[in-house]
């Protein structure tokens, strides 16, 4: 039985009927908002389709199963474009691996998360093999940009689009996650569910959920720049920029109307009466160019984002 998110449970049940019906298509694209949960379904779906039983989803207990739970499946690739961009080599190597029949049970899956990642070379590389797929193949791709991959590539997949669930849904399954009441007070940050678990497994969580009182004392005039700067570096640094601008567009969003995190309310109002709405955007147009000129130049960040946070 599938431990999954509810709202990823549709779109499961969808495959699974129609893999039990002999009618899936050898390409799945799996879509949606970065966060809600795409490589997620995608490892169930390729679980079912790994097993070797008739039934619709995987049982678990066959010799695939067992081989898909230690990781060790000779007839499952995967690529994963999350921290680099795929290339044509590896696409050749994956489609010359699972070109042969299978070594275990009935099919063979290869599983691309991350897939705008493809540069034109690696994209055309998967688009050949799903125009000539190899038998009993299937591609599982994943994105959160499907609308940078060849048209090509989107009209041979099945497209299953993850919905994007409400926060009332985010809310109720982070209470069944490690901390994850903690979690649920960082949604000024985000409300994608998975976006909030990866910063609790890169063990961020503390950082974000300082950020609003830190803030607040440096406008107030209770810390300095270099006080609250003070342990950052180039691991983090990127992850605390991130976290001014999710703070400095809730409160453009809440000027306009927009309801506000109560975590930020002190800070809205302090940011106002000192800036005002005007150069509030201001700044946050400066912070997204500073995020940006950070991953293209050897610039000093703190030294960078110490005269950024000087302006405020």
């Amino acid at each position: 039985m599938s431990t999954i998110a509810d709202w990823l449970m549709p779109c499961l049940r969808q495959v699974q009927v129609l893999r039990q019906a002999n009618s899936l298509s050898h390409a799945l694209l799996i879509t949606g908002a970065d966060g809600v949960g795409q490589e997620e379904l995608a490892h169930e779906m390729v679980k079912d389709l790994m097993c070797e039983s008739d039934q619709a989803a995987a049982c678990g207990h066959c010799h695939s199963c067992q081989l898909m739970r230690a990781d060790t499946h000779p007839d499952f690739r995967v690529l994963d474009g999350q921290a680099a961009t795929i290339k044509v080599d590896q696409v050749r190597l994956l489609v010359r691996q699972i070109s042969q029949k299978p070594q275990v049970g009935q099919n063979k899956v290869v599983l691309i998360t991350h897939a705008q990642a493809m540069n034109i070379n690696a994209a055309n590389a998967v688009l050949k093999a799903l125009e000539e797929p190899a038998d009993r193949t299937y591609f599982v791709l994943t994105s959160s940009q499907s609308t940078s991959l060849l048209p090509t590539i989107r009209s041979r997949c099945l497209l299953v689009n993850v919905p994007t669930p409400n926060e009332a849904e985010v809310r109720q399954w982070l209470m069944k996650q490690a901390d994850g009441d903690a979690l649920s007070s960082l949604f000024w940050l985000t409300t994608q569910p998975f976006r909030l678990l990866a910063v609790q497994k890169q063990g961020k969580a503390q950082l974000y959920a300082s950020l609003p009182d830190q803030l607040t004392d440096l406008l107030r005039g209770s810390a300095s720049v270099s006080a609250i700067l003070k342990g950052l570096d180039n691991s983090n640094i990127e992850d605390y920029c991130n976290g001014l601008a999710a703070i400095l567009h809730q409160c453009i969003c809440h000027s306009t109307g927009a309801p506000i995190d109560s975590a930020l309310q002190a800070i809205y109002d302090t940011l106002i009466a000192r800036l005002g709405i005007q150069t509030l955007m201001l700044r946050y147009q400066s912070l997204q160019k500073l995020k940006s000129d950070l991953q293209k130049t050897n610039l000093n960040p703190i030294m960078q984002l110490t005269h950024e946070l000087n302006q405020w």
